[in-house]
This record gives C-alpha cells, structure tokens and sequence, in this order.
C-alpha cells in the first residue's frame, strides 16, 4: 500500500505502541465488554449472538489480518465484536473500537471516506453493505455482505441503535478548524500523528522528514479551485524549536534550501511551506507560486 517505506522502523513504532498501552488494556477490554449488554437483542427480526469477542491491541492483529496497524497508530484501546443473526445462513458483523478520544475516533473514520453523510452519529459512510460511523471516542463498522434492500434496512437500524447508546459527541481535532474552509473539499480531511498516514493519503518522502510522531497532531486537506486542486499540510508541535527543526529539513529536502521556501516541481506544480511558532503549514501541486502564498496566508493559528 505504501512506497518503500521502512518496515523495520514501522515494526518498532508499533512494537512501543503496544507496550506503552499494555498498562491499562484489561480496564478498556471490561469496558468494552460491559457494551454488549447495550446492544438490542434483536433488530427488525435478526438476534444477537450469545457469543461475543473483545480485541485489545495485542491481539487485533488476529482478527483483523493487515488491518490492525491502522487501529493501533490511532490510540487504539480495545474492540467489541458480536454478529446479528437470522439463520444459518445469514449474520451481520458489528465490531466497535473504542479509540480513547473522539479525536482518534474521527481519524480512523476519516481515513478512508469518500463522501459527507450525517445519517448516523457524527458522520458516517455507507457502500456495499458496510455502514461506518463515528461518535465520541468509538468508531463502528457494521457489515452485511452480500447487500440485499433487507440488510440495508437493518444495518442502519443497528448503526442508529449503537449510537444512541453512545450517550456523548466528541470534538474534531482542534487543528482541522485550522483548515481555511473556502475552496476545501469536506470529504478529503483527514487526521493523523503517524507520517505513514501521510504517505497512504499524499506522498511526500520515504523519511519522516517533518518529525510527525504521536504528540504532533496533523491535518490534510484537498483544495479545488479554476486552476485545479492542490493539497494543505499542518503539523502542530509541541514546542517551537521542533518546529523549527521539521521547517528547516523540510525546506532542505523538499525545497532545494529555498530561502523563500517556494520551489516548482519538475512536473510543474508548485510546493511551499512556511512556520508560524508550533505550526508548519505546506501547500503541495499547487497551479503556481501565487497559490502557495495565498493558502499559506490564510492560515490563522
């Protein structure tokens, strides 16, 4: 999925994840659990299964093949899952992943959503019989495959019965409202604190380059205008002299050392960045030079 990136490196960082938060995992899988008791029996004629299955991050890998190392780069804490049935035959899978806060709740949501839809919780995306959605701190995947108009009916009856016993709604991480709002295309927001998110959402660099770790909460978002689309990084550090670090590698490697921290690619578009104390700003395939200074400007910390 990614382009050359470092498995050794990857492998270490979630190693230290799953270390890190090992220390309160049986509180957050009993919590988890307890959310079973929550859930309807039955729904428009399909029952829940007796048997149910709590994941921490030590073994979501098991049930979640090639999948678990999204859900742990976001704080993941624990997961529920527990299927509807009708016959034999027939079962509809619900698991929801308590993500800690709704900040990592959003980002796991929005790492692969296409479209805005607001008919359950805080946001949700519905294809091919897969309903998700989010609500404070719990992101929720409900599958009925193969789709019938049936199924539909009931998974999105189950998504509306799941967040309502969500009693709470989070807040969106605060760095996405420093996206400027004009010309942005809602849908293609994404949040993350691990750069090889960045690199699944926009391509910037086998390296790390701007220091992206866990305790600096990144934004990107996708920009269309007359002259074409272009994208908006920001980072948020947590000092100024991490900052500064990330802005001068970042000026050195991507931009040739431009002193004003503007360069045109070889293919043509235009690349800029800039730093305003604990905040890098980088407009990426931007139509031309004015693009960059205009969307950097806009940024308000």
């Amino acid at each position: 999925m990614l382009i050359s990136i470092c498995q050794e490196q990857v492998a270490v960082f979630f190693f230290l994840v799953l270390v890190i938060g090992s220390v309160s995992l049986p509180l957050m899988a009993n919590y988890t659990a307890e959310f079973y008791q929550k859930l309807p029996d039955v729904v428009a004629g399909w029952k829940k299964a007796e048997h149910h299955a709590v994941y921490t991050p030590n073994n979501l890998a098991e049930y979640i093949d090639g999948g678990a190392e999204l859900f742990i780069s976001y704080h993941f804490q624990s997961a529920l899952s527990v299927k509807y049935l009708k016959n034999t035959n027939n079962e509809i899978s619900v698991d929801i992943f308590d993500m800690g806060t709704s900040y990592d709740a959003f980002g796991v949501f929005a790492h692969s959503r296409e479209k805005i839809d607001q008919r359950v919780g805080q946001g949700c995306e519905y294809a091919a019989g897969l309903l998700t959605f989010w609500k404070d701190k719990f992101y929720v995947s409900i599958l009925a495959y193969p789709e019938t108009a049936e199924k539909k009916e009931v998974v999105f009856k189950l998504g509306q019965a799941i967040a309502r016993e969500i009693k709470n709604e989070g807040p969106l991480p605060p760095i996405i409202a420093l996206l400027p709002a004009e010309n942005l295309i809602p849908e293609s927001v994404h949040y993350f604190h691990h750069y090889i998110w960045l690199n699944s959402f926009f391509f910037v660099s086998n390296e790390n380059i701007l220091n992206i770790t866990p305790d600096t909460p990144a934004a990107l978002g996708k920009y269309r205008q007359r002259s074409g689309t272009f994208f908006l990084l920001l980072v948020l550090y947590p000092d100024e002299d991490k900052a500064k670090a990330a802005h001068e590698q970042f000026r050195q490697k991507q931009l040739a050392g431009s002193e004003k921290g503007i360069l045109q690619t070889e293919e043509g578009s235009w690349t800029g960045c800039e730093r305003q104390d604990e905040l890098f700003s980088a407009v990426f395939k931007a139509p031309d030079a004015q693009t960059v200074r205009a969307m950097l400007a806009k940024i308000q910390k």
